[in-house]
């Protein structure tokens, strides 16, 4: 999703700074993209290290000397009911999901206010609305970036910034599918889950995304955006990752 996120944006004619941990595949996407004619920059940082993230958004504004739009992408997810979690485990998560998040719109907010206003789009989750058994960290993790976004909407909205949260359902992403042990047996159950009646592609994140960062939001602040095919609007419909969920009692437990 954070691939296509950044080919959604530079497609828009946006200047794309994408931060990435695992630098090389940053540059092997800003390279082919740069090559199509776009505008796209690759920026070694993990952003659970708070130096490096700082670092980072220093090396931008002093190349970029401002900010239109942040996408907080990064996070992860970690199986376990919450009685068997140990402390490392909720530090770990919450510097990958929440902190990292709440630091880089500390950082990008200035260079915004520099530019005279932005918006800034969070990566939450289905999972940041409804309990799965089994997933207490990702879930509450994605649930605290809800509330954050609500919070900062109204922090920086009189700054001209806007703040927003999207919240995908299953997607096709190629870490879900490498993560699943019956790829295509589970794809087809997720699928039948929604109301669609199939999987969501990363492209359709991403337009949700550009949409959110771009200026016909102009009035929508402080939202969380569901792009789940469907999913959660049949009440009570389990997002099924753990083999207690009756939309997978017939499956293979997965491990992300």
């Amino acid at each position: 999703m954070g691939a296509a996120t950044v080919e959604r944006l530079a497609a828009e004619g946006a200047e794309v700074w994408a931060i990435d941990v695992k630098i090389d595949m940053a540059k092997a996407l800003a390279e082919r993209l740069c090559s199509e004619g776009r505008k796209v920059h690759a920026v070694r940082a993990d952003v659970t290290n708070v130096d490096e993230l700082a670092s980072a958004f220093t090396a931008i504004g002093d190349a970029a000397g401002g900010l239109d739009v942040l996408v907080n992408i990064a996070g992860g997810s970690h199986e376990g009911d919450v009685s068997e979690l140990g402390a490392g485990d909720w530090d770990r998560y919450f510097a990958l999901n929440v902190r990292s998040t709440a630091l880089a719109c500390k950082h990008a907010i200035p260079l915004m206010k520099t530019s005279g206003g932005g918006a800034v789009v969070n990566m939450s989750s289905i999972s940041g609305l409804k309990g799965d058994p089994g997933w207490g960290v990702y879930n509450s993790m994605k649930a605290a970036i809800i509330n954050l976004t609500e919070c900062l909407a109204w922090e920086v909205g009189r700054d001209g910034i806007r703040v927003n949260a999207v919240c995908p359902g299953p997607i096709a992403s190629e870490r879900m599918i490498n993560s699943l042990d019956d790829a295509a047996a589970m794809t087809s159950k997720y699928g039948a889950a929604c109301a669609v009646g199939r999987l969501g592609r990363p492209e359709e994140v991403a337009a949700a995304i550009a949409f959110l960062a771009s200026d016909e939001a102009g009035f929508i602040s402080g939202v969380h955006l569901v792009v789940d095919g469907g999913l959660t609007a049949r009440t009570g419909q389990p997002c099924g990752f753990d083999d207690r969920d009756p939309l997978r009692a017939d499956a293979t437990q997965t491990k992300p």
